[in-house]
């Protein structure tokens, strides 16, 4: 097999695990996930990752009932629709309880742009690239937890009690958090999750005409 072969058998492996068994991730281990993702790229090799690593299941599961708590209160509060499922999205949030590790991805807050340059500009935060920057080392980590047998999930549901989360975490200054990781041994093989084709997401943009596409013709 080619490492291309290798590499897609991998990607197609990783799956976002929710279910974990109560058994410590090594050192080693993590280590080895925090090395592959600090090789990601980063916009201008700035390198704006932090990552800060829960080991211990007490204050893990500390932080997941704060954030289940903190969510209910706050869903509750919207039209009665949305109320209904504030308990399920409390809970799906804060799933992370039971991981054995947790890891708190940030990323440096963008540098300061001209207002007049990022004037009109959809995602201004996207443009320095920090937040994109972290979100590609986390998926570097997430394939490294693959290789080693682990289970991890990406969550962001929790960025919404923002005020818990940063005070269980004590940010360091200029940070913020990108999303949280939940990694463990998994306890769960969740089926292959439909995809959808590729000629559903993809369009090759043909300005020009492809040079297999035969010699040009002079009209």
């Amino acid at each position: 097999m080619s490492q291309y072969d290798d590499l897609l058998a991998l990607i197609q492996s990783r799956r976002s695990i929710r279910r974990f068994a109560d058994r410590p991730v090594s050192r080693d281990d993590l280590a080895r996930l925090l090395e592959a993702a600090r090789w990601a790229p980063s916009n201008h090799n700035r390198q704006p990752w932090r990552f800060l690593v829960l080991e211990e299941r007490a204050r893990i599961r500390a932080l997941a009932a704060d954030v289940g708590t903190s969510l209910e209160t706050r869903l509750k509060s919207l039209p009665a629709l949305a109320a209904a499922y504030a308990a399920e999205f409390a809970r799906h949030a804060a799933f992370f309880g039971d991981a054995a590790v947790l890891i708190a991805a940030l990323h440096k807050r963008p540098a300061s742009v001209s207002a007049a340059l990022l004037e009109g500009v959809p995602n201004p935060t996207l443009v320095s690239g920090e937040p994109l920057s972290v979100a590609m080392a986390v998926q570097s980590l997430l394939l490294a937890a693959t290789a080693l047998g682990l289970g991890a999930c990406v969550l962001t549901a929790p960025l919404l009690a923002h005020e818990a989360v940063a005070r269980s975490l004590r940010l360091p200054a200029g940070f913020e958090v990108t999303c949280l990781v939940a990694v463990g041994h998994p306890a769960e093989s969740p089926a292959p999750p439909r995809r959808k084709r590729l000629e559903h997401v993809v369009e090759f943009l043909h300005d020009a005409p492809r040079r297999d596409d035969g010699p040009e013709r002079n009209l």
